[in-house]
């Protein structure tokens, strides 16, 4: 008897063990999608709790609506992280942010090569893979374009817009993805849509604009529902619809003022990490269904390499979706979360969380715990859930979550760094325990009302409000930023120099794109050789933009060639293709070819006018300069003032523009327009370039009077 006991309880055990490898239940081995077009459709920003097909009853999305009905919804579906790009590489790898190395939107470039992705892994297989994306934070040049055979990211830059505010309509790119499937639909194929409609600011296209006026990100997922029922549409005009795998997701959600946060990225409460997920298959398999059990964003991954009957890679954590809608009876899981957002940028301590199907932790310097019942999170039961709080604890320390610290920053990027007096000890790791950022919210507030203050025209009192807010966190990485961006717009051109190099100090690991502003900085302040090292910092970072001012140094130095070569590796980054153009015209120019010049400046014009991109600094100032050469005085005159009007801090359009006025004698115009320069970059180097310039024509009287003027200029 007790040898049949002892059997027992072996196989008992071996029975525990097997269903702990969460093994996938028969019944799910028969749905399978070999060849079928695989579709990802990200809505950035989405909260599962602001659609109907989640319960939500403020907007309309009939065509979400109406994909449910033929999908398998998961109800509790978590992002892994509430920003754009380490959310979306987490679920087109599979991995978590500590394993993919994409802990935040900047400063973290994705590396392809190392790590296998759904369209990697699908072109093994005999697919073709596409992509277009509607947000300038999942640029090619991040290192997801390397996965994918087609990758359209033709979002325009605008000079001095924040980068996660750089976007494209939807509209556009579902176009795009459209007539790439109707190219390839005719053999297996994988495509990524992202739609950035949800996304601040919320301007929703009309109707949804009128009929959402209380609400205007409801508006915006509105007019999301509307991108992406066309798109379905004509999947289903081209048949492709019936037997293709979609899957529709969002990458996080969205505070909208819930604890504090506004937006997203600090906290990694359920209104961040919530997301609507649905799963339709071929042949309407699992159609209608609703899932229970808790899933996360690394589990589409394994969905489709199932699905299309190739190996899952090594390392990856997440399940099919299949196999957890087939068998919902399976343990439940705990799902893991992370923000580096508030370590990064604002110098409080990072958040990391766990969320099972009762409970979600909170791992902060003050934990805490809530219970699933009450969604608002709003009491934290930790002190009432001891043993729980004891299990998920230990659960998340078994995570890999630690930053890489400075030191570990590529050796060539830590040697320009250091070069350039970057990397000090400001810049390491930070000792002892760091602010909770639910003790801190109200700084995000404090850097709001700056920012209200210069957009109503008081520059001087939002200087002293960010000045505020840094004295009270002078690791707050955004604040100095912004303080830079706001002392550039007023033409104190060094002292936002120096604010920037603080910034970069603070947070060396995502200095590559303070770095390019600084570079531009250096370029106004005629220090071509500063403004070359700091773009150096910047060519992982943004390629386009560093080679741009590369090439502008070059140019500053007489070193025609190399900036002629810098243009010519711009020119492959489409957002700067029109400003490479103005650049080898500038050369064209130095070199005595004006016709050629004026022939690449019509060509950019062109570009841009077919392309819908941003005029970029200097097209006008070159075109004029082209002009002038030619005695096209009129002509001159006004590309001159047009390039004043668009981009007031260009102060050699101002000495160009004062030049012509004085050989034709027209003094007090070119006296005028020395003021709209002053006026409009009230710094000191404006004042010498104005003594300059009458110097060097002989305006003794003007030149004198500039002068007289600098000298009061404290």
């Amino acid at each position: 008897m007790r040898t049949s006991r002892t059997l027992f309880a072996a196989f008992a055990v071996s029975l525990l063990v097997a269903g702990c490898r969460h093994r996938e239940p028969a019944g799910s081995a028969g749905i399978a999608a070999p060849g079928a077009p695989v579709i990802i459709i990200s809505i950035d920003t989405l909260r599962a709790d602001h659609l109907p097909a989640y319960g939500y009853r403020g907007v309309e999305t009939p065509n979400l609506d109406a994909l449910r009905k033929d999908s398998a919804l998961f109800r509790h579906a978590y992002a892994h992280v509430p920003l754009t790009l380490p959310s979306h590489v987490t679920m087109l790898t599979g991995l978590l942010p500590p394993d993919n190395g994409v802990r935040n939107n900047i400063g973290f470039p994705f590396d392809a090569s190392k790590h296998p992705t759904i369209p990697s892994l699908l072109k093994q297989k005999g697919y073709t893979t596409g992509g277009a994306v509607s947000a300038y934070v999942l640029r090619g040049n991040t290192g997801l374009a390397q996965s994918f055979d087609f990758y359209d990211d033709d979002i325009a830059v605008k000079p001095g817009e924040v980068v996660g505010r750089l976007q494209r309509p939807g509209g556009e790119t579902a176009a795009t993805a459209e007539r790439w499937i109707d190219q390839h639909a005719s053999q297996p194929f994988f495509f990524f849509l992202h739609l950035f409609e949800p996304h601040t600011p919320y301007d929703p296209p009309e109707p949804f604009k009128s009929r959402y006026a209380a609400n205007l990100y409801d508006g915006e997922i509105a007019a999301a529902d509307a991108i992406v029922g066309g798109f379905l549409d004509h999947l289903k005009a081209r048949g492709l619809y019936d037997g293709a795998v979609i899957v529709l997701m969002s990458d996080h959600g969205e505070g909208l003022g819930d604890h504090g946060e506004d937006e997203h990225g600090i906290f990694l409460y359920m209104e961040d990490i919530h997301v609507p997920l649905m799963l339709k298959l071929p042949k309407r398999q699992l159609a209608g269904q609703t899932v229970d059990a808790p899933v996360q964003l690394t589990d589409i991954l394994p969905t489709i390499t199932k699905l299309a009957g190739i190996e899952t890679p090594a390392g990856v954590t997440g399940r099919s979706l299949v196999a957890t809608a087939v068998d919902q009876k399976a343990p439940a899981r705990r799902i893991y979360g992370e923000s580096m957002y508030a370590r990064i940028h604002l110098g409080w301590s990072e958040l990391r969380s766990l969320v099972d199907d009762r409970f979600h932790f909170i791992v902060a310097p003050r934990p805490e715990l809530y219970s699933l019942d009450e969604p608002a999170e709003t009491k934290n039961v930790l002190a009432d859930e001891r043993r729980i709080y004891a299990g998920m604890k230990s659960d998340i320390d078994k995570y890999r979550s630690a930053l890489p610290s400075p030191s570990k920053i590529d050796p060539e990027e830590a040697k320009k760094l250091a070069a350039l007096g970057y990397l000090s000890s400001s810049s390491t790791e930070a000792s002892g325990p760091l602010p909770d950022p639910k003790d801190r919210i109200g700084d995000i507030t404090a850097m709001k009302d700056a920012a209200r203050l210069a957009a109503s025209g008081k520059p001087e009192e939002a200087v002293a409000r960010y000045r505020e807010v840094i004295a009270k966190n002078p690791r707050l990485t955004d604040a100095w930023t912004l303080l830079a961006q706001l002392l550039e717009k007023m033409g104190r051109y060094q002292e936002a120099a120096d604010t920037y190099k603080r910034g970069i100090q603070v947070a060396p690991s995502i200095a590559g794109e303070f770095s390019l502003s600084l570079a531009n900085l250096y370029l106004m302040l005629d220090k071509p050789d500063e403004a070359a090292a700091n773009a150096e910092i910047g060519l992982k970072t943004n390629p386009g933009n560093a080679h741009i001012l590369l090439g502008r140094a070059a140019l500053a130095k007489g070193r025609l060639p190399d900036a002629a070569r810098e243009a010519n590796e711009a020119m492959s980054s489409f957002n700067y293709r029109p400003a490479a153009m103005v650049l080898l015209a500038q050369v064209e120019v130095k070199q005595g070819r004006l016709t050629e010049a004026a022939s690449l400046i019509d060509q950019a014009q062109a570009e841009i006018k077919e392309k819908k991109l941003e005029v970029p600094p200097l097209l006008f100032f070159a075109r004029g300069d082209i002009l002038a050469r030619m005695n096209q005085m009129p002509a001159a005159i006004a590309a001159f003032d047009e390039e004043i009007t668009r981009f007031p801090s260009d102060r050699q359009a101002y000495a160009n523009l004062a030049v012509i006025y004085l050989l034709a004698g027209q003094r007090a115009e070119a006296h005028q327009t020395m003021q709209r320069l002053v006026a409009a970059n009230p710094d000191r180097s404006s004042y010498a370039i104005a003594v300059k310039t009458f110097d060097e024509l002989h305006a003794t009287q003007l030149a004198a009077e500039w002068r007289r003027r600098a000298a009061q200029i404290r």
